[in-house]
């Protein structure tokens, strides 16, 4: 907890809400205030990070910083946080990053400077969202790791061609999140009506089931990490991002995929994941 509030819940909203207030700031004539306030919310969302890793306890398997609140209650779906002792890193991390990323483009950004800020301080709640969920609510992680604001700013910012790099990103991902999707259906019907991903672990799934679980995450994550077939809108995504959306993109998002076979791919088929590897 920080000042009362619990601290995931902080390192999620924070950044998104300077994102907001950075937005408003409006038209380039009010790019130093823009700057300024995407600083103080940048420097800001770090600092909360820091407990997470200084109270960290290093004895224990467990997920710690626990949130939990009922959200869709008919789906049993929750708002439910947490994070081991990976994803606490990454979290910082990505944290971190922000702060430079902010500072990076502080005079080489001169146009739609609001949007740009705002685009990354968006993300990186977003994003901390994704590590922060991946351990406890699987519609969480989805929503997280898939409402990318790194589209829309890819299309404000950068080269030439960079509505056409944002597109070609935005539907290799979306193709990866409708199997997910189905994939997280399937367990959400075999587990008797539960999204939490701990749940999935203990799942009895036919290898078979498994195989195909395993194909429809390995998509999702590929495209994220990214793997052949589904690589090549990183050449295009590098290219025509500013350099800030190329560190992000290299030192943040790829990881996200590497993640999701970890926390997703591996545990809940692990039948599949031995099967396939040999």
């Amino acid at each position: 907890m920080i000042f009362g509030y619990p601290l995931l819940s902080v390192a999620i909203w924070l950044p998104i809400v300077f994102g907001l207030l950075v937005l408003a700031t409006g038209h380039d004539r009010n790019a130093p205030l823009a700057r300024l306030i995407a600083l103080v919310g940048a420097v800001l969302s770090f600092l909360v990070t820091i407990p997470l890793y200084t109270d960290f306890d290093r004895m224990t398997s467990a997920m710690q910083f626990v949130e939990m609140k009922n959200w869709i209650t008919h789906f049993n779906i929750h708002y439910h946080l947490g994070v081991d002792g990976i994803s606490v890193l990454f979290v910082l991390l990505n944290s971190f990053f922000t702060v430079l990323v902010v500072i990076a483009g502080w005079k080489v950004i001169e146009k739609r400077v609001a949007q740009y800020m705002a685009a990354f301080l968006v993300m990186s709640g977003l994003i901390n969202g994704v590590f922060a969920r991946a351990g406890r609510d699987a519609v969480l992680r989805v929503l997280g790791s898939h409402a990318d604001p790194d589209v829309p700013h890819h299309r404000r910012v950068g080269g030439p061609n960079r509505v056409y790099a944002a597109v070609k990103f935005f539907l290799y991902t979306l193709l990866g999140s409708l199997l997910m999707l189905v994939a997280l259906l399937y367990l959400y019907l075999h587990s008797g009506g539960s999204f939490e991903i701990l749940d999935y672990y203990q799942l009895p799934i036919p290898l078979t089931a498994q195989i195909l679980i395993f194909i429809a995450f390995f998509f999702a994550f590929a495209v994220k990490v990214p793997m052949v077939p589904v690589h090549t809108w990183l050449p295009d995504a590098h290219v025509e991002a500013p350099t800030g959306g190329s560190v992000v993109l290299a030192a943040i998002m790829l990881k996200v995929g590497a993640y999701g076979f970890i926390r997703f791919s591996m545990p809940i088929a692990p039948d599949a994941s031995h099967s396939l590897a040999g």
